[in-house]
């Protein structure tokens, strides 16, 4: 009785979740999706510096002829105003980039084709996304173009490394299969609205292995008309650089809990060390917000502010 109680929460929870997908299996489900993603999703080909041609994916954002991809796609671009993109109907046209953001692996190029040529994909909300709740990648691995996995979503709020020891925040976690070449194309939930940029994998044979990163849309959201606007996103700073408190920091700090920020170091100049902030110090909150570890401040600076805003922290120094 319990069991049944706890299936047909389950069922009510799908079934508000997606009231015209409740009665349609998973084949069938993404059957829609890619019929959705179809004229959007784009091959892109280009020469790099050092020979060769690289591949990756992308998709179209809006009529003007802009498209979202990876920074690493494009970024070793011999002739960033000579990219070759191609639809999956068979339409080939140049691209030149417009923008590109090394920190959040985001990047934007733009084709010259009539807008009623050109089909946007709906960009959803990442924040809404639940562990477990299905999802659908759709790019062109291995140069294999118009190819869509499914899977789930494994966790939310993961992290990965970027350049200058900067980290992308609020990266989604996915079983469904990502291989080179899947780079910059769309994550799309059960309605066919993109949440995110697929980016990477977690492989030691550098194919996939069941962990594939997407950037999250709510992120884009942010960059991405910046990218169009100016050609780069300025990403909020504080400037420091530190670590977790573990256990074994509190004890030796003498402090009740082993929660927060540690400052190792107070970047010269940056808008931590003008406020006066000093190695050794213990960041627990920014605005009220808790702050248990580090993630919590690039996160909320990242999602939550703009460079030129003022964010008070809570600290503990001296005990």
């Amino acid at each position: 009785a319990n069991l049944e109680s706890e299936l047909n929460i389950m069922r009510s929870m799908l079934g508000n979740m997606t009231p015209q997908y409740a009665n349609e299996s998973i084949a069938l489900i993404g059957a829609k999706i890619y019929k959705i993603a179809e004229p959007s999703v784009v091959l892109i080909t280009l020469e790099v510096l050092g020979g060769g041609v690289a591949q990756g994916s992308g998709f179209v954002y809006n009529v003007e002829g802009y498209i979202v991809t990876n920074n690493h796609v494009v970024e070793d671009a011999v002739d960033p105003n000579s990219l070759t993109v191609m639809f999956m109907n068979g339409t080939v046209t140049k691209a030149f980039v417009v923008g590109r953001d090394p920190y959040s692996d985001l990047a934007v190029i733009k084709v010259d084709l009539p807008s009623e040529m050109l089909k946007p994909l709906p960009i959803g909300n990442s924040s809404a996304l639940r562990v477990g709740e299905p999802v659908f990648a759709v790019g062109n691995p291995f140069g294999l173009s118009g190819t869509i996995t499914s899977g789930i979503v494994s966790q939310l709020g993961r992290t990965l490394e970027a350049p200058g020891g900067y980290r992308i925040i609020n990266v989604i976690q996915t079983d469904a299969a990502i291989n080179p070449g899947n780079s910059g194309g769309p994550l799309l939930n059960i309605y066919g609205e993109v949440v995110g940029v697929n980016t990477a994998i977690a492989s030691t044979t550098g194919s996939f292995t069941g962990i594939g990163f997407a950037v999250s849309s709510d992120l884009m959201k942010r960059v991405v008309p910046s990218l169009i606007e100016k050609g780069h996103y300025d990403h909020p700073w504080v400037g420091i650089v530190g670590t977790d408190v573990t256990p074994e920091i509190a004890n030796e700090m003498g402090l009740n809990e082993s929660t927060g920020l540690l400052i190792k170091e107070v970047v010269g100049g940056s808008p931590a060390d003008k406020a006066g902030l000093r190695d050794g110090d213990v960041i627990v909150g920014v605005d009220n917000h808790p702050v248990r570890r580090f993630e919590d401040l690039v996160t909320y600076t990242e999602m939550e502010k703009s460079v030129g805003d003022t964010i008070t922290l809570t600290i503990i120094r001296d005990k």
